[in-house]
């Protein structure tokens, strides 16, 4: 990237300038750095910002320290530098929410308006992938969702706006112009070709369902969501077994066996995630270090191998499927504990990962038979939530915060866990991860994790 010159103000969390002057920034894909003509330079990753705007020839750069930076006075060299850097903070975002490996599929400049849990709205870059939809504003925190999760899409073609409904949240897009119908059509294919997928995946692993049931299957259990296994049994009794026996490597099974022994009655649940060919390109010896799941990282040396590669685990007779199940586990008094398990049990699943169901100031309602299983399942689907959110990798909730500040190879899962406060709350609730190293091994681990808990 080339160097731009003109002036600065680094103002205070009050809006009062602390720094400012004539400077130097320079920029490229990751790091920015702003080197006044007097004093030490300031530097930081793109995705420090929460927010960048520009407008009447001033770039505005909101740290999500609170204190921000105003870039005025570059003269020719304005338009370069509002674009050029407005589009490489976009591009980090996306990598801090782990979204670069997901296949893009087409980009979109309009409006937006979130209603729901959260509420924000605003001009944004919107791009779709083909699992993920990602909103990216110009003056507020950048967010995606899920195409699994969009319950519904509404084209209303008098006002050239879409909606897309996900539970009680929605997204309003609009002022894409000629382009409306075109992200509308992009991104029905897009569900169509996740929707296909899934239920096909599901069809190879449960033969012996009618059209109907598969069809019942497939709205319960879709693409990297957790459903419960009871539920899914309702479907037809054959489906836990059929997952049992399908979805667990027969390496992994001992491990599989001792939860479902440990797990409360009725309370286990199951899931899946495709694994798509961008995720397998970046899996061979030459695709270089990416810093995930490896051979060797859940193994008890657990360093970083220079060939492990950022393509969640997958089994090796179905690559492109990644199966799961979460247990949640029984207390002595047979009661659901406030402990859950998280089973990869694909061939690659090298460990067991425990968290907390709930704050420890609300395990009574776990004690509860009236609140436990909307107490459980309420649980489930946040921390299946955020896993989602990561690509199911297991890096960003299992090093510790020192860890994720002090690698460099690591700092953009600390920019996911500080930019989302879901990763942050799972993280807090996880407990440890008990190694498949061997099964005697496995139990002495789960023992020390249960105890501390």
């Amino acid at each position: 990237m080339p160097d731009f010159q003109g002036r600065f103000q680094y103002l205070s969390q009050s809006g009062a300038p602390a720094q400012e002057g004539t400077c130097r920034i320079h920029f490229d894909a990751q790091t920015l750095t702003l080197t006044p003509d007097s004093g030490a330079a300031l530097v930081f990753d793109l995705g420090d910002l929460d927010a960048v705007t520009a407008a009447d020839w001033e770039v505005r750069l909101a740290l999500y320290t609170g204190r921000a930076i105003i870039l005025r006075q570059f003269g020719k060299a304005y338009d370069p530098l509002a674009h050029d850097l407005t589009d490489a903070c976009r591009n980090r975002v996306v990598q801090c929410m782990l979204l670069e490996d997901m296949g893009e599929v087409a980009r979109f400049t309009g409006n937006f308006e979130l209603s729901g849990s959260e509420s924000a709205s605003g001009p944004a870059e919107i791009r779709l992938y083909k699992s993920n939809l990602a909103v990216l504003p110009a003056a507020a925190k950048s967010f995606q969702w899920r195409l699994a999760d969009i319950d519904e899409v509404e084209f209303d073609s008098a006002a050239y706006e879409i909606v897309l409904q996900s539970g009680d949240d929605r997204i309003k897009v609009s002022r894409l112009a000629k382009r409306t119908e075109e992200f509308s059509s992009k991104l029905r294919e897009a569900m169509n070709a996740l929707a296909t997928q899934s239920a096909q995946a599901l069809h190879g692993m449960l033969p012996f369902l009618d059209p109907d049931q598969l069809q019942s299957c497939a709205a319960l259990l879709r693409e990297g969501r957790s459903a419960p296994l009871a539920r899914l049994g309702a479907i037809h009794k054959q489906i836990p077994a059929a997952l049992a026996a399908n979805a667990v490597d027969k390496d992994l099974k001992p491990y599989y066996d001792q939860l479902v022994a440990r797990a409360a009655a009725g309370s286990g649940y199951a899931g899946f995630k495709l694994i798509r060919p961008e995720d397998a390109e970046t899996s061979g010896s030459s695709a270089g270090p990416a810093h995930d799941e490896n051979a060797n990282s859940e193994n008890a040396a657990d360093s970083p191998d220079p060939a492990e590669n950022d393509a969640p685990d997958a089994d090796a007779a179905a690559p492109e499927t990644l199966y799961w199940f979460f247990f949640p586990l029984a207390a002595k008094s047979g009661a659901p504990a406030n402990v859950v398990a998280w089973e990869a049990s694909s061939r690659s699943g090298r460990a067991t990962y425990f968290f907390r169901l709930v704050d420890p100031s609300q395990a009574a309602k776990l004690a509860d038979p009236a609140q436990a299983a909307a107490a459980i399942d309420a649980a489930i689907r946040r921390l299946n939530r955020v896993l989602a959110m990561l690509n199911f990798r297991r890096r960003p909730i299992y090093l510790s915060d020192d860890e994720l500040a002090m690698d460099p190879r690591f700092h953009r899962y600390a920019i996911a866990a500080r930019r989302l406060p879901e990763v942050r709350e799972v993280r807090a609730s996880f407990l440890g991860r008990a190694l498949h190293s061997s099964l005697e091994a496995w139990q002495m681990q789960v023992e020390s994790i249960l105890g501390k808990a």
